[in-house]
C-alpha cells in the first residue's frame, strides 16, 4: 500500500511528467526507427524494443548490434538521449529527496508516525524527561517521540544525533497553533507531554500550557495530555481544558524540606525511587490474568519471588463522565456556585479518565481484571 501511495505522489509532481515522457518516448521511437532501418539487425520489433531499453540504460549486452552508417548513427542519438533523460530522472529524484531531509531537519515535513509521544515545549528538563522516557520504554518495545518547540536547529540536531538509536523526530513551531499540532499528526499520538518554554519571556507561561491544551483537545479530544504548570492556581484552568494529568513544580517541596529534618532517609529513599538512573525504580505492570480473582497477599507472592519486585498496590483506569462535563465552558457565577455546592458534598470535579490508587491494600483484597500492579524493584 505504501508502495502505491509513494508513486502516486510520485507522479503527481509535474515536473516529473516530462522526464517520464521523455523516458517513454525515446525507447519506443529510437526503436521503431532501428527496426525500419536495420531490417537485417532486427528482424522482429520486439528485439528492436529490447535493444532500445537496454541501450539507453547503459547496460549493453551486446546481444544485439546495429549496422553500420545510418542505423549506428540512430543508435547514438538514442544513447545521448537515453543518457540526458535518465541523468534528468536521477538528479531530480535525488534533490527531491534531499530537499525533503532539509525540510525533516528544519522541522517542516509532516511526521508520518503513530502512537508516538509528542513533548511540546523545551526547557532545562527536556532532556532529562527524553532520557527517562527512554528508560521507562526499555522493557516495553518501541518508542517514538516527537519534538515540537523553536529552539535553535543546531540544538535539535545535537539532540537527535546523542539519541541516535532513538526514533526522535522534530517540528518547529509554536505548539499551540493547530496547523502546526495537524504536522506532530497529533491525532494519531500515543499522549501529549506540555511542559513551559524557557524561550517565552512575555506574560505567564502556564497561560500558553493552557491554551496549547485546549488546541489539542480540539484537534482529539481522546488524546491524553499531561501538563506541567508552574503556578498551583492554574490548576483548575487546566482541568476545565480537559488536561488529563496536571503536574505543579516543586509541589511535593514543603514535603521533602520537613522530612529532611524530621525523618532523615525519607527523601534519600523518594529521590531514589524516581530516579530512572538508579535502581530500585517504580513501574507499573500488567497483573496475570491466572491471578485475577486472588487475594493483594497472593499476587504480593507472586511478583516477590517471579521478579524480585515488592507490591505495593495496585492502579486501576475508569473512564467516567465527571461533574465538569456539566458545566458551561465559561466560568460563570452560577458554575461557581454548583462546583462550590458539589465540593462542599464531597464530590469530585475529576478526570473524565480517573486514576484510582490504592496504595498497600488489605491482604484479602480480591484483584479484579482492571487492576494493574504498582511495583518496586
Amino acid at each position: 500500500m505504501n508502495i502505491w501511495k509513494n508513486i502516486r505522489r510520485f507522479l503527481s509532481h509535474q515536473r516529473y511528467i516530462p522526464i517520464l515522457i521523455g523516458l517513454l518516448t525515446v525507447p519506443l521511437a529510437g526503436s521503431l526507427v532501428i527496426f525500419l532501418i536495420d531490417p537485417q539487425s532486427f528482424e522482429r520489433y520486439q528485439d528492436a524494443l529490447w535493444w532500445a531499453f537496454v541501450t539507453i540504460t547503459t547496460v549493453g549486452y551486446g546481444d544485439i548490434v546495429p549496422g553500420s552508417g545510418t542505423p549506428r548513427l540512430v543508435a547514438v542519438i538514442i544513447m545521448f538521449g537515453g543518457i540526458t533523460i535518465v541523468s534528468m530522472l536521477t538528479a531530480t529524484i535525488s534533490s527531491a529527496f534531499v530537499a525533503r531531509k532539509i525540510r525533516e531537519g528544519k522541522g517542516l515535513e509532516k511526521i508520518k508516525s503513530s502512537d508516538h509521544i509528542v513533548i511540546c515545549g523545551w526547557n532545562e528538563n527536556a532532556v532529562d524527561l527524553i532520557e527517562s522516557i527512554i528508560s521507562l520504554f526499555k522493557e516495553h518495545g518501541h518508542v517514538s517521540l516527537v519534538m515540537i518547540n523553536d529552539i535553535p536547529e543546531e540544538d535539535v540536531n545535537n539532540i537527535i544525533y546523542q539519541y541516535k538509536n532513538v526514533d526522535i523526530q522534530y517540528v518547529r513551531g509554536d505548539y499551540t497553533k493547530e496547523y502546526v499540532l495537524e504536522r506532530a499528526n497529533i491525532k494519531d499520538a500515543r499522549s501529549v507531554i506540555i511542559i513551559p518554554n524557557e524561550t517565552d519571556e512575555q506574560g505567564d507561561p502556564d497561560e500558553k500550557t493552557v491554551l496549547a491544551t485546549l488546541s489539542i483537545k480540539s484537534v482529539s479530544a481522546k488524546i491524553p495530555v499531561i501538563a506541567f504548570i508552574h503556578h498551583s492556581e492554574n490548576k483548575a484552568h487546566l482541568k476545565r481544558a480537559n488536561a488529563d494529568e496536571v503536574i505543579v513544580r516543586d509541589e511535593y517541596n514543603g514535603f521533602i524540606l520537613a522530612s529532611s529534618v524530621l525523618m532523615p532517609g525519607i527523601p534519600q529513599a523518594y529521590f531514589q525511587l524516581l530516579n530512572h538512573k538508579e535502581n530500585p525504580s517504580m513501574y507499573r505492570k500488567k497483573i496475570p490474568g491466572s491471578l485475577t480473582g486472588k487475594t493483594f497477599r497472593e499476587v504480593w507472592e507472586h511478583f516477590r519471588q517471579t521478579e524480585k519486585a515488592l507490591l505495593i498496590g495496585v492502579v486501576r483506569e475508569q473512564k467516567n463522565v465527571s461533574f465538569s462535563d456539566f458545566l458551561s465552558a465559561d466560568s460563570s457565577q452560577l458554575d461557581a456556585f454548583i462546583e462550590r455546592k458539589l465540593k462542599m458534598a464531597g464530590h469530585s470535579l475529576g478526570d473524565k479518565n480517573r486514576i484510582r490508587l490504592q496504595l498497600n491494600p488489605d491482604d484479602d483484597y480480591i484483584i479484579s481484571e482492571d487492576d494493574l500492579a504498582v511495583l518496586i524493584r
